[in-house]
């Protein structure tokens, strides 16, 4: 009878123990492959909290103090999205954001109180969201290299465009995301090649896993391409000199830097201008330079309209839920339907929170930026520096966060990183 209370007892104890973990790890697995699995992982992770909830208590003593002020900015930003239901005219809208910002609170809680195996893992946690991404990516390969496959006259025929749309390629934007948008699946990608890029740095001793490190992110960075999301090679432009550098400068070896940035100019640059989707984008350009017509003047009608609406909500904004409604009035009013039809959005984070929750909204959300920005920089936490180049730069395309992929990307890995204590990835632990 003893026997089996103290079996019963150590399977508790096993569960408090690796069952966070377990939950962390099956997140890992499915946020870069189909994100509307999520839901289920986040509520056992939150149940495994629960079940271990005083031992999470007594480590909160433990917690460095930014990071508990972090928390607090996203816990005072999500009830500033809830105060805005009090003047919402559109509550069915306004309750489905808030359960869709439920993530928010979600993870950064859970990462508050990680419990030890994920403290002590979380670095195995990072490699296991970049291999996931890699193995999603290759999938996605795979999958265009099927579709562009095909039997005529008992010949095998490689055909990579689409039959009835001779412009799209099975192997760029959409037709190659397959399950994911792909400007989040470039998030996903990017972030992944950092953390592939710290192995790489990393590893010593072991030169079989520093070249499949290097392979993978060598392969991650071409995916970026193939993606073809505008935000997510500007991000790619952006942050990998920037990367470089500080990781370089570290090392002492900023020489190397130099060579790096030249070689990479003078290889990205061609690759890049060769992309479909930026020659579309250029030729598109300059067929329309000189025509006001509303297709390609639609980001001056959303700001014409973003204006408009501000000029009467810049304090509190429209309220939780009614933005949209609020646009499509505006454009129907200047006779722009098909935008209204269309549920044409600002494209823009930074405008969405300033048009649903006003200029205090956006005050708060920039404050949480910017104290993740402190926090990477007193740590000299490079890989949280990329992480927050690369979420910063998405913003200012599209409204990440209004989407179940981007907010629980940006809402975990805002807290997850700056939890690792890993020796390949360059993160500060707590401090004591």
């Amino acid at each position: 009878m003893f026997k089996d209370f103290d079996r019963i007892y150590k399977s508790k104890i096993r569960i408090k123990i690796k069952g966070p973990y377990l939950a962390a790890s099956l997140i890992m697995i499915v946020m870069p492959v189909y994100h509307w699995y999520l839901p289920p992982f986040m509520i056992l992770w939150i149940i495994l909290l629960l079940v271990g909830v005083a031992t999470g208590t007594a480590l909160l003593k433990n917690i460095n103090p930014l990071h508990k002020f972090l928390f607090l900015l996203f816990i005072l930003f999500y009830l500033w999205q809830i105060c805005g239901m009090l003047y919402s005219d559109n509550p069915r809208e306004g309750w489905r954001n808030i359960e869709l910002h439920l993530s928010l609170l979600i993870f950064p809680i859970v990462m508050l109180f990680p419990g030890e195996m994920i403290r002590n893992k979380v670095s195995e946690l990072l490699k296991i969201f970049s291999l996931s991404t890699f193995a999603f990516i290759l999938f996605c390969f795979a999958f265009a290299l099927y579709r562009s496959l095909s039997i005529c006259n008992g010949n095998l025929v490689f055909n990579p465009y689409l039959p009835e749309y001779t412009w799209l390629n099975y192997f760029y934007a959409l037709e190659f995301a397959i399950f994911q948008h792909p400007s989040y699946l470039s998030m996903f990608t990017l972030l992944s090649f950092y953390i592939a890029l710290e192995n790489v740095f990393g590893i010593s001793g072991t030169k079989k896993y520093l070249y499949l490190w290097l392979i993978i992110s060598v392969i991650l960075m071409m995916s970026v391409y193939f993606l073809s999301s505008r935000a997510g090679i500007l991000a790619a432009i952006l942050t990998l000199p920037v990367y470089l550098y500080l990781k370089f400068r570290q090392i002492g070896k900023v020489t190397h830097f130099w060579v790096s940035i030249l070689l990479m100019t003078l290889i990205f640059v061609p690759i890049v201008l060769t992309n479909p989707r930026v020659n579309n984008y250029q030729d598109w350009r300059e067929k329309h330079k000189n025509n006001q017509s509303e297709v390609s003047n639609d980001r001056m009608i959303i700001w014409n309209a973003v204006s408009t609406i501000l000029g009467q909500n810049l304090i509190l904004g429209v309220g939780t839920g009614d933005i949209q409604d609020e646009l499509n009035n505006k454009f129907r009013s200047k006779g722009h339907t098909k935008l209204a039809e269309v549920n044409t959005n600002t494209h823009n984070q930074y405008l969405e929170i300033l048009i649903e929750n006003g200029l205090i909204g956006l005050i708060i959300f920039l404050s949480m930026i910017v104290m993740m920005l402190y926090i990477a920089y007193k740590g000299r936490n490079i890989l949280y520096l990329m992480f927050l180049l690369i979420v910063v730069i998405s913003f200012l395309f599209e409204t990440m966060i209004n989407r179940l992929a981007g907010v629980s990307f940006f809402s975990l890995f805002s807290f997850m990183l700056i939890i690792a204590e890993c020796k390949n990835c360059n993160v500060p632990t707590d401090e004591k």
